[in-house]
C-alpha cells in the first residue's frame, strides 16, 4: 500500500470555511467534523473484484486535505481498509456519492471477508449527496445526475476524463507495467486524478444541500407586481442575509425543445423575488373522465356519452385520453403538475405526452398571499 496527501487551499475552492453555510448539514455539524470519500474499484461485485484505491478529504482550518489508500500490489487491499477505517473515527459526518447504493456496501462486504470489524461506519452520519440532490437535477436543468453535471453546474472543469469503469483497464495496465518494471507515473496520476476529483468536487457539490431548504423558509409577501408578460412577486425570508442565489427554471418549451421561458428566482438579503412569466398560449385541457366520451370520427371530435348515445354507432368509438380535450386561448403561468392549484383549477398544456402545466391566470392571485407562497413552495 502507499499513501498519497494532496492539499488544496480552502479560499481556491467552494467552501464553508470561509462564509456561512446556514443549511443541514452544515448548520449542526462542524466541517470539521465531516469526511468525504470515494473508493475506486475493478468491479461492481465485492466478491469478485477489489478495491485498489480509497480517497478521503477532511478539512484542516484553511486547507482542504484530501488522503489516498493505493494498492500498488495485489496485497494491499486489507491495508487500505484497516487505514481508511481508522482515518474515519476522527469524524462524525461521512459523506458520498451514490455510497449508500454502492461503496458502504461494497467496502462492509470487504470487511466481512477480512473479518476486519467496521463497528465505526454504524456510529457516523452518512450523508449521500446522490439521494439528496438528484430530484434537482430537473430544477437545475442538468443532462443526468451524475457528479460531473453537478459539478459543471457549481463552475468546476475536471481534467480528469476517464470514468471508474475505463479507469479499470488503467489500473491493469499499471499492474502490468509494475512487474515489468516499466514506467507507470502517467497511470498512477491518472488514477490518483480521478479519485481526487471525485473527493474535491463532491465537497464542493456539498454547497447545493442548501436545495432542500429552499421550500421550508418561513415567507412573508411583501408585494405583488403585474406587468404585461410577467408576474413579480417579493417575499421576506429568514434566509440568512449573507447568502445570494439566483435560479433559472425552465417552463415553457418550443416543438424544438429549445426553452421558450423561464421562471427566474432570486434569493438574497432575506428577501426573495420570484418572476414568473404570463404566457399568451392556446393550451389543450385533457379530461380526466376520458370514458365517459366518444370520437366523432367524421367531425374529429369527442361527444359525451349521453348525448353521442344517441348518433350512429358506426360514427363514433371510444374516446382516447389524447383525444379528449378541449382547446383555450388565454393567458396562463407555469405550474409543477401537483401544485398549487385548487379543485376548479383546470390543468393545462401542449398535448397530451407534455411535462409542462400551466393554470389560466387570475387577477385574483395577486391578492391572495397564501395562494402567492404555496405557488413558491410547488415550484421545489
Amino acid at each position: 500500500m502507499k499513501t498519497y496527501t494532496h492539499t488544496f487551499e480552502c479560499k481556491d475552492m467552494i467552501s464553508p470555511v470561509f462564509s456561512e453555510w446556514d443549511f443541514y448539514p452544515y448548520n449542526k455539524y462542524s466541517h470539521s467534523n465531516m469526511c468525504f470519500f470515494d473508493i475506486e474499484t475493478t468491479g461492481l461485485s465485492a466478491a469478485a473484484s477489489s478495491i485498489y484505491l480509497i480517497g478521503a478529504g477532511h478539512y484542516e482550518e484553511d486547507r482542504f486535505v484530501v488522503i489516498q489508500w493505493f494498492a500498488d500490489d495485489y496485497e494491499s487491499e486489507k491495508d487500505i481498509l484497516n487505514a481508511f477505517l481508522t482515518h474515519i473515527a476522527a469524524y462524525k459526518v461521512l459523506l458520498q456519492y451514490n455510497g449508500n447504493t454502492f461503496d458502504l456496501p461494497y467496502v462492509k462486504s470487504k470487511c466481512r471477508t477480512y473479518r476486519i470489524p467496521c463497528d465505526i461506519l454504524g456510529t457516523l452520519v452518512h450523508i449521500d449527496l446522490y439521494s439528496s440532490l438528484r430530484r434537482y437535477s430537473g430544477l437545475l436543468n442538468l443532462p443526468n445526475k451524475k457528479l460531473i453535471s453537478f459539478e459543471q453546474y457549481v463552475g468546476l472543469n475536471r481534467d480528469d476524463k476517464y470514468n471508474g469503469g475505463e479507469l479499470i483497464q488503467v489500473y491493469s495496465e499499471y499492474m502490468q507495467n509494475k512487474y515489468l518494471k516499466k514506467d507507470n507515473d502517467d497511470l498512477l496520476h491518472m488514477l490518483l486524478l480521478h479519485n481526487y476529483e471525485d473527493i474535491t468536487g463532491l465537497s464542493q457539490v456539498a454547497s447545493l444541500m442548501f436545495l432542500k431548504e429552499l421550500d421550508k423558509l418561513n415567507l412573508d409577501v411583501i408585494s405583488c407586481g403585474v406587468s404585461s408578460d410577467t408576474m413579480t412577486i417579493i417575499y421576506k425570508c429568514d434566509m440568512p442575509a449573507a447568502y445570494s442565489f439566483s435560479l433559472d427554471i425552465p417552463c415553457i418549451s418550443d416543438d424544438n425543445g429549445d426553452c421558450m421561458a423561464y421562471i427566474n428566482c432570486r434569493w438574497g438579503n432575506k428577501c426573495i423575488e420570484l418572476v414568473v412569466p404570463i404566457i399568451n398560449y392556446t393550451f389543450n385541457y385533457y379530461f380526466a373522465d376520458y370514458k365517459d366520451y366518444y370520437y366523432m370520427i367524421n367531425e374529429g371530435t369527442i361527444m359525451h356519452k349521453s348525448v353521442a348515445i344517441y348518433t350512429d354507432s358506426s360514427v363514433r368509438r371510444k374516446a382516447k385520453k389524447a383525444e379528449c380535450f378541449v382547446t383555450n386561448t388565454g393567458k396562463y403561468i407555469p405550474i409543477k403538475k401537483h401544485g398549487c392549484y385548487s379543485a376548479d383549477m383546470h390543468i393545462f398544456r401542449k398535448d397530451y405526452t407534455s411535462k409542462e402545466y400551466f393554470i389560466e391566470y387570475d387577477e385574483s392571485f395577486t391578492d391572495d398571499s397564501e395562494w402567492l407562497i404555496r405557488y413558491y413552495r410547488q415550484l421545489f
